[in-house]
C-alpha cells in the first residue's frame, strides 16, 4: 500500500484512509517527495473601464443628476409609445 501524506508540527497526516483493522501493526518508509510549493497567482481584475477613487465632494456634486426610484414600466412607456 502505498499512501501519500504531509508532515505538519510534527504529525504525519494521510491524504485517504487506511482500511487496517484497529490495533494492526505496519512498517512505515518515509521518502521525502520533490516537489516545489504551489505559488498562488494573484488574480488581478481586468474592467473594461478603468476605475479610480472619487472624493466624496465629487459624489456630492453627482448626487442629483440620477434620480432613484419611480415606476420603469411607466418610464418606459413614456419614452417609446408613440402617443
Amino acid at each position: 500500500m502505498n499512501v501519500r501524506a504531509r508532515y505538519t508540527k510534527g504529525m504525519l497526516k494521510l491524504s485517504r484512509p487506511l482500511h487496517l483493522p484497529d490495533g494492526a501493526e505496519v512498517q512505515v518508509m518515509v521518502t521525502p517527495v520533490e516537489e516545489k510549493p504551489k505559488r498562488r497567482r494573484s488574480h488581478k481584475r481586468t474592467y473594461q473601464y478603468p476605475t479610480r477613487t472619487v472624493s466624496w465632494s465629487s459624489l456630492k456634486q453627482l448626487s442629483g443628476v440620477v434620480s432613484l426610484g419611480g415606476d420603469a414600466l411607466v418610464d418606459s412607456e413614456a419614452l417609446y409609445d408613440s402617443d
